[in-house]
Parts: C-alpha cells; structure tokens; sequence
C-alpha cells in the first residue's frame, strides 16, 4: 500500500427515510430490492445484490442528513475509532455513475469515475435506535472509496449499541 491522497471530496445534505439508504452502480431493473433489504435486516447491516447495495442505518429518517464522499488514490487511514458504525463492500461504478438514495425522499449523484472501488461507509451522532425520534437527529455519515483489483463482500466492521 503506497502513500493515500485524497484526490475528490463533496459535502451533501440528504434526505434518508425507513433507516436505510442504497449505493447504486447501474441499472437495477428487475432486481429484488426489498429480497435485499431483508438480507441486510437478517445479516449485518448491509446487503448487495449486483449493482444494489443497502445499508442499514441506526436512524428511522434523517431528513437533513450530511454525507460525505471522499474517492482516495490508495487506501485511506483508519480513523473507525472516530465512527459509531461502519461498513465495507466493493463497488463496480460503470457509465450510469455512483448513486445515493432513499426510500420516499430522494437521490444523489456521487461523484466517481467508472472503475473497481472499496467502500467503507461509516455513520456517527445516533442518539437511539429505531422510532420515535426527530425527523433531523443529528447523525452523520461518510464514504470513503479507493480503486481495488478485488475487493471485499460487503460486512459490518463496527457496531453502534446505545
């Protein structure tokens, strides 16, 4: 592993409902969105199904959620002891680009180049798990993506517990 820059980094506010949010790569016609969701529901928190992947969020809703993406030359430094929950999967970003989305209340365009990249997806500032809660709680959350040859299935790599 050679010497990490930063080489792109945008500052969004979001909207995220359901306690979920998608990463998309391409077109995801005829996928089992909802198969998808289950999956992470059952397993840890994260789920993909080709160019789909869902990650589960602490949060019912964040209707002015702040996310961060950074794209890397190299694997950036771990800073997980700073995040209250975090992620990993490999994306493969084609022509369609990389998306950010919602159910109910929104999308994103993300900016990266086609190619093979990691992800690690990490969220901070949750105050509680599931509903009741505000519509503007406070969290959160970054991802980070650098170009790999083959890179992880997605997992958990932190666990947030209140």
């Amino acid at each position: 592993m050679g010497a990490s820059c930063l080489e792109h980094a945008e500052l969004l506010t979001v909207a995220m409902d359901h306690g979920q949010f998608y990463l998309c790569t391409g077109f995801w016609d005829g996928l089992d969105v909802v198969s998808t969701v289950h999956r992470a529901i059952a397993g840890d928190g994260i789920a993909q199904d080709g160019p789909l992947l869902v990650v589960l969020s602490p949060h019912q809703n964040n209707f002015a959620m702040s996310l961060r993406s950074e794209r890397w030359t190299d694997e950036p430094p771990n800073d997980l002891a700073d995040w209250q929950e975090a992620f990993h999967a490999s994306l493969d970003v084609d022509d369609f680009g990389l998306h950010w989305m919602s159910t109910t209340v929104g999308e994103a365009t993300l900016e990266a180049p086609p190619g093979q990249y990691v992800i690690r997806i990490a969220g901070r500032g949750f105050v509680q798990r599931g509903w009741p809660g505000s519509t503007t709680p406070g969290d959160v959350w970054r991802l980070q993506l650098w170009p790999c040859v083959r890179g992880p299935k997605p997992a958990r790599l932190k666990s947030w517990t209140n």
